[in-house]
């Protein structure tokens, strides 16, 4: 009699623990889908956001050059705007780089992790000495770098050299539409070759211009909200300031984006691997684990533990950097506020950028977790 009792309680806790599981899935409707996509009539988040902002900032933008009395910000306003959003909003989505470096490969176990976080560390501790060595070289290769990551936002399913162009523009556009901005920022961040620099985009800006309509053009069949976010994208590098430019599409677009496909991938490729695996402990446990609370408990204290676990990463690698940014106050001496500014949040990125794309290059030479999904590739 009691035997009976204890299996029943366990197959009754099976199946409780089954139905909470069941309802986190997709349900079938009988129409192929794609496990991690977003339906395909729902306008991803980070298209919504980043049209919103874009055209608030341009409405400002026009009634501010219609003499109404609508003031931006000043350039060092907007640069304490820039390094708030983007510690908020941008670094969070390279915190899920752990998360990457697992799914490729690169660490399995604690000692592993423990190797990734110090050579991911290094990496960044070396970019930052190489950009203090040789600031030009540094800022082209910066600019280089992230047009290639940037443009993977667009046309993600296209070849290479679709893809790199509009990132590459994307980051042109201002220095022609904002040039005197743009240098007096490459300046404080490289001297005389950033200033350079800034000359060379300018001098590309109209064939940039002609690759962001091009881009657009491209996408619009397929993904029509990628031509959106192209043509918006182009009108406010050439339109709004140069800083609230980048904030927009950064924290709104860019960040997004990547963060949500993250963490979908992450759920579509382990999570029900380990709702299969919690379900099945649930039905097999053996009497002594299986009598009271524990049947039930156990299970998902064990699957709460899994999910949590990757925000614990994404909260930890998102702090970190903001204290040694902290921690480094101070060391510029003199320099005025706005070029302190600059020189942190972006000469930070910098470093922040290179290991991010060591990881999403890693993670895009393995298989993909699901069936057509690659990080560095597949988005909404």
């Amino acid at each position: 009699m009691n035997a009976d009792r204890v299996a029943s309680r366990r197959r009754g806790s099976g199946r409780t623990l089954a139905l909470m599981l069941k309802a986190g899935q997709p349900q079938h409707t009988g129409q192929p889908a794609h496990a991690g996509q977003p339906p395909k009539t729902a306008l991803p988040l980070e298209t919504v956001l980043f049209c919103v902002f874009t055209l608030i900032a341009l409405a400002v933008i026009a009634l501010t050059q219609l003499g109404l009395p609508v003031l931006l910000p000043p350039p060092v306003v907007q640069l304490v705007i820039l390094g708030v959003l983007v510690g908020v909003l941008g670094l969070p989505h390279g915190a899920l780089d752990p998360l990457i470096a697992r799914r490729a490969g690169l660490w399995r176990r604690p000692l592993g992790f423990l190797g990734f976080n110090l050579g991911y560390i290094a990496l960044v501790a070396a970019v930052v000495a190489v950009w203090i060595l040789a600031p030009g070289p540094s800022l082209g290769f910066f600019l280089l770098i992230s047009g290639i990551h940037f443009g993977a936002d667009w046309n993600a399913d296209r070849s290479l050299w679709l893809r790199i162009p509009p990132g590459l523009a994307l980051l042109t556009l201002p220095a022609w539409a904002h040039h005197a901005e743009v240098a007096a920022i490459y300046r404080t961040l490289a001297g005389t070759d950033g200033v350079m620099i800034a000359n060379l985009q300018n001098t590309l800006g109209p064939a940039a211009l002609g690759v962001m309509l091009l881009g657009a053009v491209v996408a619009i069949r397929s993904k029509p909200h990628h031509a959106l976010e192209l043509l918006l994208a182009a009108a406010l590098a050439a339109l709004a300031p140069p800083l609230i430019f980048f904030v927009i599409y950064f924290c709104a677009l860019h960040s997004v984006r990547h963060l949500t496909h993250g963490f979908r991938v992450g759920r579509a490729a382990g999570m029900m691997a380990r709702s299969a695996r919690f379900a099945r402990l649930a039905v097999t446990a053996g009497p002594a684990a299986s009598t009271g609370r524990g049947a039930f408990l156990g299970p998902v204290a064990s699957a709460r533990r899994a999910i949590s676990w990757p925000i614990i990463i994404v909260v930890g690698y998102t702090l970190g950097p903001i204290l040694a940014v902290a921690a480094l106050w101070g060391s510029f001496g003199s320099v005025s506020l706005s070029d302190r500014m600059t020189q942190l949040v972006f000469i930070g990125l910098a470093a922040l950028t290179v290991p991010h794309m060591v990881v999403v290059a890693a993670e895009a030479r393995t298989e993909p977790p699901v069936r057509g999904i690659h990080l560095s590739k597949a988005t909404p």
